[in-house]
């Protein structure tokens, strides 16, 4: 066989051809043009019906309001306590930009823009031209100032077909919104100039030194230049790529009759006179790690893009306490002398502390972390896991210890003793252990008695415990349950917002409610956006046992309890004092905590190495810790209420337990179950009036759209 018979074979060749015949048949037996264009024209409609859908979604009503505001951040007074750090420029209005300015712009980007509705059509002919020679749309060519609006304020600025129609939908949005003046002002007010200056009027500043009112044609021609490339076509980049950039313009605008031949020969020979007069505000993220910690809660709990968040003028209602967190950062300001540091300006000790209301479980104020702050850098208050030391034991131990019949008065063991087949054997911080063997229950806990706590766990079981931390916010994972979980030894850890919100329970008659920094959040037209005014409440325990935990934690601050002379210079504070070691083995100290709480604030405070090194807290910082927790303890009670606590001391108690008027479980589930009901319904009902709002709004738009087309019949 020859290779030409291996590659031709006449019986192949005459099956394909039946094949292709056959194929031809079916095409014109089942109309297969009409098939096709039918599939092209339903795709068509699909895609334009996806694409109008997301244009009448968007905000456009919006979006004038979110240019000329900033993102607004109020207390829990309602008060404004600051503005979100955002790259927006100095928002000025169209009488304030000069005419030469204005002119060069839509000569020179959308010489039809007072004539079109949003896209020319010219212009997307040469895109699509474009697309055809180059194969890509690099280069832009089809866009029209309401267009780059748009895409500025509602897209992503990649180049694709996709990007392009929803582009061109939501100008024809915006055209029906607004004028073209006020598209105009928008669009020079919302462009980016390089060099970090957003807006026309930070740009003339930064680049002239003066408003953009006096801006002559020679200034117009080089902004409007900077607008196509703002990092490499800025004067003070590249002065000579400013100047060719220019002169295009200047003889552009002279053959358009905009300007003279003489008037175009004069600016081209002319030089770019630069003056920098621009000055950075730094107005905004007043309280740097509660709004840092702002940002993060909105951007993971609602639907808000980041940069929308920061820069579309919203209104966020938070839980702040100005006094509160200003008496918090005075807690810190030049006391380097407490944490012993070294004089190079770097923190050798950390610390970190959190604020909570326990009414209402709001944060009231956080410190994010010692030495220079870095914008939405790590936040020590809402970002660091630690272990917990011994400030766990009230929550894993002594509440279930209480709900399983023992009283404030019980006895229990201290002794040194070996539990289980690794024969795990505590003892306690102090090496010491009571002569009689025992000790009473709320002794234990104001001594932090690692002997007893360790024996209550054993004989309650350690199921228990985990459950109960569940309760109080706090999961604990599979290998960390095993009787050392009494001493605080957490893989995982707890931030220190996470153990506020977990001890603000005591002072909340024994309900929880998870801490969280916003109330709600409003956009710029005042439309309620996201609200958790009433956030969810969790009975961990009743009434009674929520006062005889806190008798016994009021011990912790007084002359019997390891945070002795670390409280308030006045008034009484309950808690728990804590800390852990650098790892097993190696008794030095790696982390302190204190809690303590009123009725009115809970705080929370950790100290700490954030590298395990040579050094010891203990050596760094021997006392700093009580005598930092006593500042702060006696800042914040002098603008707190200062509500007494309605019951004393356990050491000071003949009586087993506090009597309250409720006392029983049942009454307690009932209380919290009644109000759980009444949120369930508020928030059903909240749902259903947001629907209907949103369906009723859908169908507006949609007439309103369908009222503007033009039918052929």
């Amino acid at each position: 066989m020859t290779m030409s018979d291996h590659y031709y074979n006449p019986h192949e060749m005459s099956r394909w051809k039946k094949i292709w015949q056959g194929f031809k048949n079916l095409w014109v037996y089942y109309r297969g043009w009409k098939w096709l264009i039918f599939l092209g024209m339903s795709l068509a409609l699909m895609m334009s019906t996806y694409l109008v859908i997301i244009a009448k979604t968007t905000s456009v009503e919006t979006l004038q309001d979110g240019l000329m505001n900033q993102t607004t951040v109020y207390d829990v007074y309602d008060e404004k306590a600051g503005t979100l750090w955002a790259q927006k420029g100095t928002y000025v209005t169209l009488d304030q930009i000069s005419p030469q300015m204005r002119e060069t712009l839509v000569s020179t980007e959308d010489k039809r823009f007072y004539e079109h509705n949003g896209f020319d059509t010219i212009g997307i002919g040469r895109a699509f031209v474009s697309l055809l020679l180059k194969r890509n749309l690099s280069g832009g060519g089809g866009s029209t100032i309401t267009q780059q609006l748009t895409k500025n304020a509602f897209l992503t600025l990649d180049q694709t077909f996709q990007r392009k129609f929803k582009e061109l939908f939501l100008a024809l949005e915006v055209e029906k919104h607004y004028t073209k003046d006020e598209i105009l002002e928008m669009y020079l007010n919302n462009a980016y100039f390089g060099n970090g200056v957003w807006g026309v009027e930070d740009a003339s500043m930064k680049y002239f030194g003066h408003s953009a009112v006096y801006l002559d044609w020679n200034e117009s021609m080089v902004l409007t230049a900077t607008l196509n490339g703002p990092s490499i076509f800025n004067p003070i980049d590249d002065y000579e790529v400013a100047i060719e950039r220019r002169n295009a313009i200047a003889e552009y605008l002279a053959s358009e009759g905009i300007i003279s031949q003489e008037d175009s020969a004069y600016i081209q020979s002319s030089a770019i006179e630069l003056y920098d007069a621009y000055i950075q505000t730094e107005q905004g993220h007043e309280y740097p790690s509660y709004f840092d910690a702002v940002i993060n809660e909105a951007v993971s709990l609602t639907n808000i893009p980041e940069s929308d968040l920061l820069s579309k003028g919203y209104q966020i209602y938070t839980n702040l306490e100005p006094s509160a967190q200003q008496m918090l950062n005075a807690s810190y300001d030049n006391n380097s002398w407490i944490f012993g540091d070294d004089g190079t300006g770097t923190p050798l000790v950390q610390s970190a502390s959190a604020v909570v209301d326990p009414d209402s479980g709001g944060v009231m104020a956080v410190y994010g972390g010692r030495g220079d702050y870095n914008y939405r850098g790590f936040n020590r208050a809402t970002d660091m896991y630690r272990s917990p030391g011994s400030t766990i034991k009230p929550l894993a131990i002594y509440v279930s210890a209480l709900e399983a019949g023992y009283n404030i008065h019980s006895a229990v063991p201290d002794v040194v003793q070996s539990y289980g087949s690794n024969n795990y054997t505590p003892e306690n911080y102090d090496l010491y252990t009571d002569p009689s063997g025992e000790v009473e229950l709320y002794y234990a806990l104001a001594q932090s008695k690692n002997t007893s706590a360790v024996y209550l766990m054993n004989e309650l079981g350690i199921n228990r415990s985990v459950q109960k931390l569940k309760q109080f916010g706090i999961n604990v994972p599979q290998a960390d349950q095993t009787l050392t979980l009494a001493l605080g030894a957490l893989q995982t850890g707890v931030t220190p917002v996470q153990l506020a919100s977990a001890y603000a329970t005591f002072a909340n008659e024994g309900v929880r409610i998870e801490s969280y920094f916003i109330r709600r959040i409003e956009d710029s037209s005042g439309k309620v956006v996201y609200n958790n005014e009433k956030p969810a409440r969790h009975m961990v325990m009743t009434k009674n046992v929520a006062a005889d935990m806190t008798s016994m934690m009021l011990d912790s601050y007084s002359g019997y309890g390891t945070g002795y002379g670390a409280g308030p210079d006045w008034g009484h504070i309950a808690g728990k004092t804590g800390s852990t070691e650098v790892s097993e083995g190696n008794m030095e100290t790696r982390d302190k905590w204190m809690v303590g709480y009123t009725p009115d604030f809970v705080i929370v405070t950790w100290v700490g190495l954030d590298e395990i090194g040579e050094e010891s807290l203990d050596d760094l910082m021997p006392s700093g810790m009580g005598t930092l927790f006593n500042i702060q303890t006696t800042n914040l009670m002098s603008v707190s209420e200062q509500t007494p606590f309605d019951v004393t001391y356990a050491s000071q108690m003949n009586e087993t337990t506090n009597i309250l008027q409720t006392t029983s479980w049942s009454d307690d589930w009932q209380e919290a179950f009644s109000e759980n009901l009444d949120l369930a319904r508020e928030k059903a009902g909240e749902l259903w009036q947001s629907t209907k709002e949103v369906a009723g709004d859908l169908i507006n738009k949609g007439s309103e759209w369908l009222e503007t087309i033009d039918l052929p019949f």
